[in-house]
């Protein structure tokens, strides 16, 4: 992950961050209510399912539920919406994010429409690189974590770009040479910040553990859920941005151009 400079440009990590949660502020209903319907809605109904069924009964032992056929078919049927809805919100939200920081007004049925329209493109991408990461992984967990920097922006490349699949790959490979390590700093600090986030909700939820309440824990890590999503799209987004702007010179306002 050798970096290299940018001519008089660098990489900015602080500019980076603070795109993020600007990003969200301004949009907060669009970026929360796209991830509440896509993430926070399937999340809840199988931690609520699961809570009901298997984590407060007190008859049963604790992790003898792994071995029940209903907890692994209700596994599988919520791991494929979740790969569907997951593919809508990366799109969707992308799209968003991306529209936001080029000065444009985005609009829920307006992202929600792209997020629609990409489904299989974002189902595509996320098995490639899962598989590849996967497979890396298995074998040493530094080549795995740098196939995840040369592809950190190849969603949004597919998204506002409208190359083809393989291209956006190569797309991100090309963007990301040169910033990589500041890549990983800057999605270290947002994995801690949100790991810092998830605390207090841990306490939460082992406390409505204890009163037996299975609406709030679900709630809870419905909650959580779409946080992190939503968060995690925008840093992408927001990385893209900063790659286009001081490797290119393409300034965030000019990206809408090349959409349309």
């Amino acid at each position: 992950m050798a970096e290299s400079d940018f001519g008089e440009a660098r990489f900015e990590i602080g500019a980076v961050i603070s795109r993020v949660f600007e990003t969200i502020g301004s949009n907060i209903l669009l970026f929360c209510g796209l991830a509440l319907v896509l993430t926070g809605i399937p999340q809840f109904v199988l931690q609520f399912w699961q809570a009901i069924n298997f984590t407060l009964r007190p008859e049963l032992t604790p992790g003898s539920y792994v071995f029940s056929s209903s907890y692994w078919s209700m596994l599988g049927i919520s791991v494929l919406v979740g790969i569907v809805t997951g593919a809508i919100l990366q799109g969707a939200l992308t799209r968003a994010a991306v529209m936001h920081l080029s000065g444009e007004r985005p609009q829920f049925g307006q992202c929600l429409a792209v997020g629609i329209s990409l489904i299989l493109p974002m189902i595509a991408i996320g098995l490639l690189s899962g598989i590849a990461i996967s497979i890396a992984f298995f074998f040493l967990v530094v080549p795995a974590i740098i196939l995840w920097l040369v592809w950190a922006v190849v969603t949004p490349v597919y998204v506002q770009e409208k190359v083809g699949i393989f291209e956006a790959f190569g797309r991100s490979a090309a963007l990301t040479s040169g910033a990589r390590w500041r890549i990983f700093l800057t999605m270290l600090i947002i994995g801690v910040l949100l790991w810092v986030l998830s605390i207090p909700a841990g306490f939460l939820t082992a406390a409505m553990m204890a009163t037996g309440n299975a609406f709030l824990i679900a709630l809870v890590g419905a909650a959580l859920s779409a946080l992190n999503s939503l968060v995690l799209v925008a840093t992408q987004a927001s990385i893209y941005v900063e790659l286009r702007q001081k490797k290119e010179g393409v300034a965030p306002a000019e990206l809408e151009a090349i959409f349309a």
